[in-house]
């Protein structure tokens, strides 16, 4: 079984591309408040590394809406009440 990583990082040295090496990224992510991408707030990551950064963040937003939808909705019970 190959490692997802070892193959992303094999096709970037046989078969390289511009843009395929280096990303430029916020330090603080834009979802929690690091909008503003300063020098103080930017770092360069591996193409690699970026791509797996990005999809922790994704999974991150997406429990942080879910819990979010959750106390919305959860501690109000009236929303379930039908009025006669």
């Amino acid at each position: 079984v190959s490692c997802p990583l070892l193959l992303q990082l094999n096709e970037i040295i046989t078969n390289p591309t511009e843009g395929q090496f280096w990303q430029a990224d916020h330090i603080k992510p834009v979802y929690s408040g690091g909008g503003q991408c300063s020098l103080e707030n930017l770092q360069t990551l591996c193409t690699v590394c970026h791509r797996e950064r990005t999809a922790k963040q994704a999974k991150e937003r997406s429990q942080m809406k879910r819990r979010s939808l959750a106390t919305k909705y959860g501690c109000d019970i009236t929303k379930f009440l039908v009025k006669m």
